[in-house]
């Protein structure tokens, strides 16, 4: 009898057709979650993530970094102090992404088998996954975030309570992990409050949300700083050097502050020498470097003296930029390009990683591909810019507005990049880009996508 009651639920739950989909999603998400937990435990950390994680253990924050996430790591750490705490956050964002369209809007069996395989295999999603730092929280916070909107467009109404909380605060989470993040989270505020403020079809009460939004996360920027107290070490100083560097070296216009011209280091001939539009990083650290360090005294002169050499060189200026983004996105070619950072960096706190099994079979193909054209920043570009036009021949009106939402951010996080151009170097500054374009792609691919050809 009780085998008899056990066949009839099995076959009760086989016949709800929702009931498979949401089993067969799950165990997916599983499989997937176990497998990048084996394969990457305790996380890839480089120079970059110690620094954060060391923070969040003595609590003496640097603003080289945003503390929000050293903050969050601090409160994983009352419950266990280790890396993959923060591994087993990245994991959990993005296979309850997986789970969430697989059983909305990509929920055929098929779709589920071709998303699942997808994301498993492709490159540019797996290199990133495991690496533990803010690129990836963002990306991962903001994708998560989305799901949980498209879940409910795809059923055709608001969010509920938990949803619209735990969306918002992703989101928010998101945007305030990158000092840069705020563009690429614009698009998404807007589709948050498209969904919430469903009852109203006045798009400016929409765009005053999203504009609010903007607003609470500069105030939490603030905040954060009130909160935290991060040790100054002055990130934009790099960005001020960089442009009256460039603005120097290709019109011979000096507008280094005499605390800087005054330093016993600085060098006009090494400067020219080695000065380069792809990054100040090979000026600015070195035994040579011929800058001094930024203190509160002089940070306003230095940002004015910024503020004028762009004024009086506004062409200079921009080409500078302009070559600098070329740089970025690759298609001028000055060094490497690190697309895969699968270790954990020499440090003083016992955290190694130990290759497995599983952990080969993940990151063997990776390095195998890292030469292909969809490791490269411009190739985003040219997708992200195919995907805005293809948006609008999707018939389709919910599938429509998500992928322009997903490829408006992507290229706007992408388009800010020409404002700061960090380095050339680190393909990590694509990861929303990669992921937000992987998932648009799913949903032009769907029968709800392209109109059929009569």
């Amino acid at each position: 009898m009780v085998l008899l009651a056990y066949h009839r639920q099995f076959y009760s739950i086989m016949a709800d057709k929702n009931k498979v989909t949401h089993i067969a999603a799950f165990f997916l998400a599983s499989v997937g979650f176990v497998l990048n937990l084996i394969a990457y435990c305790p996380g890839f950390m480089s120079p970059d993530s110690l620094e954060v994680y060391l923070q969040s253990i003595d609590h003496h924050y640097l603003d080289s970094h945003p503390p929000v996430m050293a903050g969050l790591w601090s409160v994983f750490n009352k419950f266990y102090q280790s890396p993959v705490t923060m591994l087993l956050l990245q994991l959990a964002l993005f296979w309850a992404s997986f789970y969430l369209l697989a059983t909305t809007w990509l929920s055929s069996r098929r779709n589920q088998v071709f998303l699942f395989v997808g994301v498993l295999l492709a490159p540019f999603i797996q290199n990133f996954l495991g690496y533990l730092i803010g690129d990836s929280q963002m990306a991962l916070s903001w994708l998560f975030s989305f799901c949980l909107i498209a879940g409910a467009e795809y059923k055709k109404r608001r969010m509920t309570v938990p949803e619209a909380v735990f969306s918002f605060l992703f989101l928010l989470y998101g945007s305030l992990v990158r000092i840069n993040a705020l563009p690429g989270a614009l698009p998404l505020f807007y589709f948050y409050f498209a969904n919430c403020l469903r009852w109203t079809q006045r798009r400016s009460l929409i765009v005053g949300a999203t504009l609010i939004s903007a607003a609470v996360v500069i105030g939490c920027q603030v905040l954060s700083k009130h909160i935290f107290q991060p040790e100054k070490k002055y990130p934009e100083y790099k960005l001020y050097l960089q442009d009256i560097s460039g603005i120097y070296v290709k019109t011979g216009k000096n507008y280094f502050p005499s605390f800087i011209t005054q330093y016993k280091g600085f060098d006009t001939n090494y400067l020219k020498s080695n000065f380069t539009t792809a990054t100040i990083d090979n000026l600015y650290y070195g035994d040579r470097a011929p800058f001094p360090r930024l203190t509160d005294s002089n940070s306003n002169t230095i940002h004015r003296a910024w503020i004028t050499s762009i004024l009086d060189n506004p062409g200079i200026y921009l080409q500078n930029r302009w070559e600098g983004f070329l740089y970025f996105l690759h298609i001028k070619k000055r060094s490497w390009l690190v697309v895969l950072h699968a270790e954990v960096s020499p440090n003083n706190l016992g955290i190694t990683f130990r290759r497995n099994f599983i952990s080969n079979l993940f990151l063997a193909p990776i390095r195998f591909q890292s030469w292909m054209i969809y490791m490269k920043p411009w190739f985003w570009l040219i997708v992200n810019i195919a995907t805005l036009i293809a948006a609008f021949f999707i018939y389709d009106p919910v599938i429509k507005r998500s992928v322009l939402v997903l490829a408006a951010s992507s290229f706007l996080y992408l388009a800010a990049e020409f404002f700061i151009v960090p380095v050339d170097t680190d393909f990590r500054y694509c990861y929303w880009n990669c992921l937000s374009l992987f998932i648009s792609t799913a949903f032009l691919l769907t029968r709800r996508g392209f109109r059929p050809i009569k």
